[in-house]
Order: structure tokens, then sequence, then C-alpha cells
């Protein structure tokens, strides 16, 4: 199904790159001087902060064009649709700059743990307005914001061998049979290199992140590398996620996570895989 679909979108950009090749040769874009588009760089990101204590995350504000002099992004946030208590973190530059020469700027969210707990609560964030003419692209911004608990550096990290032990979801989710190294990056999260679905897209690697929290693996919204349209937000957490036990150890880990969180090639499936230390 996800071949079909990739082998008909691919046609179809052939045929829109021979038809209209000659009438595009001359319309090069202008990275100075022409129309200058602001978004945020993805659509969420995650704030953990460690119990009863504090943590941090960078939101960055990109620009399509460079300027010699320093630009500014305004954002603000979305109170009646966020649910993060605000007495748990505070934006540090809510005037974000986008320094001379940059494509750049970042918005930083400070955490801290007065009030948080396991579950994420959202921060909704907001471009408002930028110090020049522009227009705008991803205007809106989700911070998901949860409590985390310490966890050992060399805990779940190494070379592991992953294999998918739920029925597969149009072949096998990642790169099932595989030895993968896993590694810190973040105090309480692990992510390694994977293929999706490698029945289709075999070869196109990507970043899987998990995050620990206080004994549950809550997997984030990860982009895809092969979907049937829409590539972000594509594996997310599980409805019931796995656990594990500092105690325990690290040798055999289950992982699960919701497949296709957005039903864009099929309905959301719960999906399992093991880790075994290598």
């Amino acid at each position: 199904m996800k071949k079909i679909k990739i082998l008909i979108s691919s046609l179809l950009i052939l045929t829109f790159l021979g038809c209209d090749r000659d009438d595009r040769s001359d319309n090069v874009f202008d990275n100075v001087n022409g129309q200058t588009l602001i978004s945020f760089q993805g659509t969420s990101s995650d704030l953990p902060v460690v119990i009863d204590d504090t943590g941090s995350v960078d939101v960055i504000i990109e620009s399509s064009t460079i300027s010699s002099s320093d630009r500014t992004v305004t954002v603000s946030i979305d109170a009646e649709n966020s649910t993060a208590n605000p007495e748990n973190y505070t934006i540090v530059n809510p005037v974000v700059t986008i320094p001379a020469n940059e494509y750049f700027g970042v918005l930083t969210i400070d955490g801290v743990d007065n009030s948080v707990d396991t579950e994420a609560k959202t921060i909704i964030l907001n471009i408002d307005s930028t110090s020049v003419d522009s227009v705008f692209g991803t205007t809106t911004h989700t911070v998901n914001v949860f409590q985390v608990c310490p966890i050992p550096d060399d805990y779940f990290v190494g070379s592991y061998l992953i294999e998918q032990i739920t029925p597969q979801v149009d072949g096998y989710s990642l790169s099932h049979g595989s030895v993968v190294n896993v590694v810190a990056s973040g105090p309480t999260q692990r992510s390694f290199q994977t293929e999706a679905y490698i029945s289709y897209c075999s070869g196109t690697f990507f970043t899987f992140k998990i995050n620990l929290v206080c004994n549950q693996f809550v997997v984030p919204l990860n982009r895809t590398t092969c979907a049937c349209s829409s590539f972000d937000d594509w594996w997310g957490p599980a409805i019931v996620p796995s656990t594990y036990d500092l105690e325990g150890g690290d040798d055999v880990l289950l992982v699960t996570f919701t497949d296709d969180v957005q039903g864009d090639c099929g309905s959301p499936a719960q999906t399992t895989y093991r880790f075994t230390k290598q």
C-alpha cells in the first residue's frame, strides 16, 4: 500500500518536473532579497523536568532568508488552550532574535518542578509578529511538559538487537533483526538510528527517540522517513506505556509505541520492540 502511493507520487513529481522545467529555469530563489518566510521548526518539542529539580528546552524559529542585521520574532502563549501550570515554566526570551547573517533564532523555556507530574501538560506557543516584512509558515508550536526521574548515564546505552514482537504494520516498523547503537541523547532520553518500514523504504535512516519517564518508556512524537503523505508526528506515545526497573537491569527491555499516530496510511497500531543487549 505504501509502495503504490510512493510510486504514484514519484511519477507525478517526474511529470511535473518534465512539463515545467523550461518555465522555471529562470526562477531562482533569492535568500537575501526574496520573500521571508518565518516559521517554527517542527510542530512540537519536549520539556522534561527532573523530579524536584529543573529542566530546559530550546525551540527553534527559522527564516527562509538571511539579513545583514538582527531580526526579532515575538512569541506568545495561548493561555486558553495550554494545560501546563505557569508556575512550572518560564519563557526566557519571548522576543527571539535571529542574528545577522543567520537563518535561526532560539526560544528558551526553563522548567521547574513546583507541581509537574509524569503526565504531559502542554504549552501552546504562537508567533505573533516580526520586525521585518514576512509571511508565516508554521505559527503554532506545542511544548510537552512532564516530570522525569534521574537515570544512570550507562542505563539502556550500547548495542542492542531490536525485534518487533507484535504483529507487523505494512511490514516491520523499524530495523527488525538489526543491532542498533542506543545513545544517551539527554539525561532521560535514549535514541538510535533506524530504518522505517524496511519492506518499502530500506536504507532511509532516521533518529528514533525514547523518553524514560519515572519507570515508563514514553516515545515522543517522532518524524518518519517513510509515509503515505505526512511524515511528521508519525511515531508517538503508547496507549499503555511499557515499563522499566532500574534495579532489574537493562539486558532485555520492551518498548511500546503508537505506529502511524495520525492514521495516515491506516489505523494507528500499538507496536512493541524487544531490545536485547549485545
